[in-house]
């Protein structure tokens, strides 16, 4: 087979991020907005099972082609891609404090005090998890989600490179019943599901379509292509109004039982995606698909952005609380974030990804 290019994934990655944006902006004037704004995580959420897809599918695309795979650079290449700019921003984060004393700026010392060791070794998830708080450094708060990252490539790619591909489905089964008894555990004693093993699942549902598609690529989308297309949409809505509400739906024991209908949901969407004739698609000149492409950086700078325009704001006494200010500072944050992505892809991130070419296959 040859190796693919998927579209409509670029365009989910923005979607999941905007998710995680709406929710970190202090905006909470429309009672609507309030509605829609919640529920973040789901795009975290998201974001695990689509690097859950693409991790399993470039290691077996490998490993199907020469019966192997290179966990050098495999490692390399998730090096080139994150740590450029994990450490910039990281950089920035150290020196936040300093400039907000030299500039005698107003800010929240809510949350922890940082173990700057701790958050270069990946390990700001954990202490997170230890003192039940975020750090009081933007953007910490949301860089767990990157050492969970860490932690999964490291993980996976250990698995599979020991593991032979028939044995595959034995891993994913294993890895979502470890999750499961994870929060099970982290649940009865008030530990977040922030971790590499509370959200393995989700890596795992996205690994499942890609087991298929590298093992039985016309098998898989013959299946897929089979499924009528109004039953697909109507699964698709039935997901977002899911989605949707999922914030204002209480049942007991919603935070066990949810994490297995995203990951279960998200693994079916992706899936309705990835036949090359698919007419559920989104194409890459599409402006979600070509914003989505910065979603590295959009993640890492939104909180720094939307923090630096709540200032501003509030500096031009601009109350965040009026309909319109409320709207011109979303706007403002979103704008102020993009051109960062942009700027940062470009001029930065490229340099590092241009070397992932002396790692490939």
């Amino acid at each position: 087979m040859q190796k693919r290019h998927f579209d409509t994934f670029d365009a989910f990655r923005f979607l999941a991020f905007f998710k995680v944006f709406l929710l970190h902006l202090p905006v909470f004037t429309f009672p609507v907005f309030t509605f829609f704004k919640e529920g973040g995580n789901i795009g975290v959420n998201f974001f695990f099972v689509l690097s859950g897809f693409l991790i399993t599918y470039l290691i077996l695309y490998e490993k199907n082609l020469k019966g192997t795979f290179s966990l050098k650079n495999f490692f390399i290449r998730r090096i080139l891609r994150i740590w450029p700019l994990f450490y910039l921003v990281l950089l920035l984060a150290m020196s936040a404090p300093y400039i907000i004393s030299y500039f005698n700026l107003p800010y929240s010392n809510a949350g922890y005090e940082p173990n700057w060791l701790m958050s270069f070794l990946f390990l700001e998830n954990y202490m997170m998890m230890i003192n039940k708080m975020e750090p009081n450094v933007v953007p910490l708060g949301v860089m767990w989600t990157l050492c969970v990252e860490e932690h999964f490539y490291i993980l996976w790619g250990l698995s599979l490179f020991f593991i032979k591909i028939k044995n595959i489905p034995k891993l994913i089964l294993l890895s979502i019943l470890i999750a499961n008894v994870t929060r099970i555990f982290y649940f009865n004693y008030d530990i977040g599901f922030i971790d590499v093993f509370s959200n393995l699942d989700y890596f795992a549902y996205g690994a499942i379509p890609a087991y298929l598609l590298v093992t039985k690529e016309n098998l898989f989308t013959d299946f897929i292509n089979k499924i009528r297309l109004d039953v697909k949409w109507l699964f698709i809505i039935l997901l977002l109004l899911y989605i949707i509400l999922s914030p204002n739906i209480f049942y007991t024991y919603k935070i066990l039982i949810e994490p297995t209908i995203f990951g279960f949901g998200f693994f079916v969407l992706l899936s309705f995606t990835i036949p090359q004739n698919s007419k559920i698609k989104i194409s890459d000149n599409n402006i979600l698909s070509k914003l989505g492409i910065y979603t590295y950086g959009l993640y890492l700078f939104h909180p720094i952005l939307t923090s630096i325009s709540f200032k501003l704001f509030g500096y031009f006494k601009l109350p965040v609380e009026t309909p319109l200010n409320a709207f011109l500072f979303s706007l403002c944050a979103f704008v102020l974030t993009v051109i960062t992505a942009y700027l940062s892809y470009n001029l930065f991130e490229k340099k590092f990804l241009k070397l992932k070419n002396k790692f490939n296959y």
